[in-house]
C-alpha cells in the first residue's frame, strides 16, 4: 500500500527534485499527496511510483504462488475461483485476447463496498475509512492495489500484464463501487 514514506522514497528514486518532493509531501496527508502528484508529475511517473508501492509483492510471497496449469488463459482464469485462498474471491475476466479485468468486492454491513487498504491517510484516518467520510481519494492512488492484483495474476496465470486503468474503487466512490482494474496482456509466458 502506498504510504507517505514509500512515496517519498520513490519520488527520490525517480529523480524528482527535492523542492518538488517537499511540495508534493506537504503536511503528509496521503489524499493531498496524490492530488499534488497528479498535478506536478507525468501520469506515467505517478503510475510507476504508486504501482511500486503495492503490498504483498515480496519475492517470498510471490514465489509461494503456484501457476495455474491449464491449456488456455480462459481455463486458468476459470480456476482462480477454485483456489480456496484469498484469490478465489477475485473477479477476473478476459475481455479480449489482450485485455482482462481484475478486482474484488468486499461488502460492509451497510451494503457498501469496503477498501482493504490500511495505510494512514492522515493522523485521524486510514485509507479504508474514506468510504464512510466526506473525502474521496483520487483513483490513481489505487495503482498500488492494482499492482498487487497485477503481480499476483501474473504469477497465477503465467502472463505479463500492465495496468491500463483503475475503473472503480470504494475510496473514490464513497463505497458505491468495488475495486476494478483493467490490465493489458503484454505476453503469455
Amino acid at each position: 500500500m502506498a504510504r507517505v514514506y514509500g512515496i517519498k522514497k520513490r519520488l527520490e528514486q525517480n529523480n524528482i527534485s527535492e523542492e518538488t518532493i517537499k511540495e508534493i509531501i506537504g503536511k503528509e496527508d496521503l489524499r493531498d499527496i496524490v492530488i499534488r502528484m497528479e498535478s506536478k508529475l507525468d501520469p506515467e511517473i505517478v503510475y510507476k511510483i504508486l504501482d511500486s508501492c503495492a503490498c504483498g509483492i515480496s519475492l517470498k510471497e510471490l514465489k509461494s504462488i503456484k501457476k495455474i496449469e491449464a491449456d488456455s488463459i480462459e481455463s486458468r482464469i476459470a480456476q482462480i475461483s477454485k483456489l480456496n485462498d484469498f484469490h478465489s474471491d477475485w473477479d477476473v475476466k478476459l475481455i479480449n485476447n489482450n485485455t482482462l479485468t481484475g478486482g474484488w468486492a468486499i461488502k460492509t454491513d451497510n451494503d457498501k463496498f469496503s477498501c482493504a487498504c490500511s495505510a494512514v491517510t492522515n493522523k485521524k484516518m486510514k485509507v479504508c475509512d474514506l468510504v464512510n467520510s466526506d473525502r474521496t481519494m483520487p483513483l490513481s492512488y489505487c495503482f498500488c492495489c492494482a499492482g498487487h492484483c497485477r503481480r499476483h495474476l501474473e504469477m497465477l496465470l503465467g502472463i505479463q500484464l500492465k495496468t491500463r486503468k483503475i475503473v472503480s474503487s470504494p475510496i473514490n466512490s464513497n463505497g458505491e463501487n468495488p475495486c476494478c482494474f483493467i490490465f493489458d496482456i503484454l505476453s503469455n509466458k
